[in-house]
């Protein structure tokens, strides 16, 4: 009855090992397929063409040397883990960072264009005509975006179609109120040179006032990301100047206790910073 039951156990050990070794497996098959599907599609709103085959192993790689590098040479499990999550986030970050980028230097290029539209359509060319002369000599990313409008237009998709296209592309208030215009404009067959300029004029105000709450708000981003980063920077000296008392903050349980505590601290402070101010801190 004992080897019995010592051979029950085993099966049992061995077949919970093989389940929680199937659904680990499962559920990161899942993560990467999803992951290289979003890293795809933000490369092709940001019009950049490139083979994700490798993203994953590449990543995956980079990260655990960078943190093995960080434990050789600090000897500090707690600083080479946040490492290794921050390189392993980086793409996605610097992702969303150059969408923002190239989100903001399509709103500044939106009053050129309508004016530009404006001027044309007073001048008697049709929308598309003018578009498309605007659009050759016109720099990314609204090239690209209004380029690829005019290239769904040619393939037989409708104007309102293609231009909700781009605005589902690049989601902002700037570039619904343009498009709205457009598809508006085209089918009342009012008066489109004149709304298309007051709306230049109000992007230009705008834009503007959006600028002058940037630089009033510079300093408070700034005291935001030392204030964030003050606790990183202070367990690093302490890690060189005491480094018993920082191996008991992760080698017991009330220490990682600390350290989460603070990690969703300085979350909580990120996410509570962006919804005051409204803005990207």
């Amino acid at each position: 009855m004992i080897v019995l039951g010592f051979l029950c156990a085993i099966a049992a050990v061995i077949l919970g090992t093989w389940i929680a070794q199937r659904l680990v497996y499962e559920a990161t098959q899942k993560y990467r397929n999803q992951f290289t599907e979003q890293a795809r599609i933000k490369l092709s709103d940001l019009f950049v063409f490139i083979d994700l085959t490798h993203l994953w192993p590449a990543l995956l790689g980079t990260s655990a040397g960078f943190a093995l590098l960080c434990w050789l040479l600090m000897d500090s499990i707690v600083l080479s883990t946040m490492l290794g999550v921050f390189i392993f986030v980086l793409p996605r970050i610097a992702l969303n960072r150059a969408k923002r980028k190239r989100q903001v230097r399509l709103d500044q290029q939106l009053p050129d264009l309508l004016l530009a539209l404006s001027g044309a359509l007073r001048a008697g060319a049709s929308l598309s005509v003018a578009l498309k002369s605007i659009v050759q000599d016109a720099s990314a990313p609204l090239s690209q975006e209004f380029g690829l409008v005019l290239r769904e237009q040619r393939m037989g998709i409708s104007l309102s179609e293609a231009l909700a296209n781009f605005y589902q592309r690049m989601p902002s208030e700037s570039v619904e109120l343009v498009t709205t215009i457009l598809t508006v404009g085209t089918r009342s067959g009012g008066s489109l040179a004149e709304l298309l300029e007051r709306l230049c004029n109000n992007l230009r105000a705008r834009q503007h006032l959006e600028g002058k709450i940037q630089v009033m708000t510079t300093q408070g981003k700034m005291q935001a990301w030392i204030m964030g980063a003050l606790p990183l920077v202070l367990l690093l000296v302490l890690s060189q100047v005491d480094p018993i008392s920082i191996h008991l903050l992760h080698s017991t349980s009330v220490g990682w206790g600390v350290i989460a505590t603070v990690i969703t601290l300085e979350c909580l402070g990120v996410i509570f910073l962006r919804r005051i101010l409204a803005i990207h801190v």
